[in-house]
């Protein structure tokens, strides 16, 4: 599906915001993600196979859950994709921190999350960051550079791209050659009667993620899935357009905090 992730992260940030704002003058807002397009690209999502990729398991079930009104389990599986450098999940789980979306609203922690989703400088991230700077007080702004010093060992690009590139090289030598994208301890967000093969299966002609495969389609060896450079140069690919997340306040952002990824140790 083609800008497939840039469809999701504009529909996440565009209701979210308007989510927040709404919150703001005590007008019930639209629920998010139940838009149409939302809609079609969290249904590509449940036919796309994610065995080996835990950072797309995180993701996509965690949308699955964040647009079913499960927020308990959504964060749950986007910390996952956190810990594999998935900047959508780390995006999302700020957004839910500012929504007080199954947790207690906290701008302070969401700006960190944020600021964290938004190292590799995708447009869309780097608003929203701003956005929710702007709203900070002193004393918050502080305590968000702290926050950010606390999660970007764990879940900034220096540690997770790293997890997530011996996760790639492993499961890729775990294969057996199928073509299938599942194995017997595979992952996917496929239904159990269609990953057990007593559902129907989608058809092969169905828009997925990134051309990942449905099972009886599509080729699981195709190296750009494999290869960290090559997938990371994908994953950022959705992001480097140019948009809009409507209209935002401007704001100095020469004291926000950014935390830079050691050039040096990055995988090759």
């Amino acid at each position: 599906m083609k800008s497939a992730r840039q469809q999701i992260i504009c529909a996440t940030v565009g209701s979210l915001l308007a989510f927040t704002a709404t919150a703001r003058t005590g007008e019930k807002a639209a629920a998010p993600l139940q838009d149409q397009q939302s809609q079609n690209v969290l249904a590509a999502m449940s036919r796309s196979s994610t065995w080996g990729h835990p950072d797309e398991y995180g993701e996509f079930t965690g949308m699955q859950r964040y647009a079913a009104g499960n927020y308990k389990a959504a964060m749950k599986y986007f910390l996952i994709g956190a810990r594999y450098a998935d900047k959508l999940s780390q995006l999302s789980i700020g957004m839910m921190y500012l929504n007080g979306e199954g947790v207690r609203k906290d701008p302070v922690t969401a700006f960190a999350w944020i600021a964290i989703a938004a190292e590799r400088k995708y447009p869309q991230f780097l608003a929203t960051r701003d956005a929710v700077w702007a709203q900070l007080d002193a004393l918050q702004r502080e305590q968000a550079r702290a926050k950010v010093d606390e999660l970007y060992p764990e879940y900034g690009d220096t540690a997770a791209k790293r997890r997530m590139t011996l996760v790639l090289r492993w499961n890729h030598s775990q294969m057996t050659g199928s073509h299938l994208g599942f194995g017997a301890d595979s992952v996917s967000s496929l239904t159990p009667e269609q990953f057990n093969g007593t559902g129907a299966a989608p058809p092969c002609g169905a828009d997925t993620i990134d051309g990942a495969p449905i099972t009886g389609c599509g080729n699981i060896n195709a190296s750009w899935r494999w290869d960290p450079k090559q997938y990371f140069a994908a994953r950022d690919g959705a992001w480097t357009g140019k948009v809009s997340v409507g209209a935002m306040k401007q704001v100095d952002a020469s004291g926000v905090p950014v935390k830079q990824p050691d050039r040096r140790k990055d995988i090759q």
